[in-house]
């Protein structure tokens, strides 16, 4: 099993993320269900992207998929997260910008008529500022690089799911050792067979949960952050060494210039969430699942 990371750039017609939201018109309640810098996310429209997502539903009843919300809720904080730090450094989209964004989304195949458009098209248009290197976007990446200035020396244990990666946290908690513990259960034999040692590696080498998670144990000072999710399972990652390093010019990002940026954001951005929905996770960057159903 290899971490290393296939680089492949955020899609420029954010419909692929986000295409099977087709909404049919919320019923307009203004029930808050997060905060994500100065934007709010009401209830019904969250409710509404679930029922598109999993095609089930969802509005109006008394439970929704606790799993589903979440990563419908990741989705929006990383990109209002993202609008909110471009914007803070002057990159707004203008009606032209809107409109080119528009036409984007609607030649990828989007429908007109829903009401997810909006919002997707401003996503879209921070994506393409972020392609044509804005000057503010410029600003944003050079007022944050500091965070993303490090080699990663890890170690790390991986398992199958969330809840064995708290099982090893809970371990570790009391007084296990890290390294006999990933020679016993880790499900990665390379480094598993070395008590979970990766070594030192540039930013770029690991898959992009992974990293995120990694920068964010970096910035808060943490030595263990997990569960980590990756197609690979769930990992409890371990910071070795705080190594920095020159950050990368913004012009020698190439490919990842977006994803930098979208891990820059969700590092920086307030966000709250209502806890019947979701838990935001500010180092490994994601949203967790409440501990009980959603209800209203």
């Amino acid at each position: 099993m290899s971490l290393a990371s296939n680089p492949r750039r955020i899609r420029r017609a954010i419909a692929v993320v986000m295409a099977v939201s087709v909404l049919a018109t919320a019923c307009g309640s203004d029930a808050s269900v997060a905060t994500i810098g100065g934007t709010e996310v009401e209830r019904d429209e969250l409710l509404a992207w679930v029922e598109a997502r999993g095609q089930i539903s969802a509005v109006g009843e008394t439970t929704v998929d606790a799993a589903m919300t979440a990563e419908v809720l990741g989705e929006l904080v990383s990109y209002e997260s993202l609008l909110d730090l471009l914007a803070e450094h002057g990159t707004v989209a203008d009606d032209e910008d809107l409109a080119a964004a528009r036409d984007r989304l609607l030649a990828a195949g989007f429908d007109e008529r829903s009401p997810a458009l909006a919002r997707l098209t401003r996503w879209q248009a921070g994506l393409d500022a972020i392609d044509a290197g804005d000057p503010g976007v410029r600003a944003a990446y050079a007022a944050h690089a500091d965070l993303y200035g490090h080699e990663l020396c890890t170690s790390h244990i991986l398992v199958s799911t969330a809840v064995d990666a708290h099982g090893v946290l809970d371990l570790l908690a009391a007084g296990s050792d890290f390294g006999e513990l990933a020679r016993q259960v880790s499900q990665d034999p390379g480094s598993g067979a070395q008590g979970g040692a990766l070594g030192c590696v540039p930013l770029g080498a690991f898959v992009p949960t992974f990293e995120r998670a990694t920068l964010g144990a970096l910035a808060a000072g943490e030595e263990l952050v997990g569960p980590v999710p990756s197609q690979f399972g769930s990992h409890v990652i371990r910071i070795d060494e705080v190594r920095t390093v020159d950050p990368v010019p913004f012009d020698e990002l190439g490919g990842r210039a977006s994803m930098v940026l979208l891990g820059i954001a969700s590092m920086t951005r307030d966000v709250s969430i209502d806890g019947r929905f979701g838990t935001w996770d500010p180092v490994v960057g994601r949203v967790s699942t409440p501990a009980a159903p959603a209800e209203d």
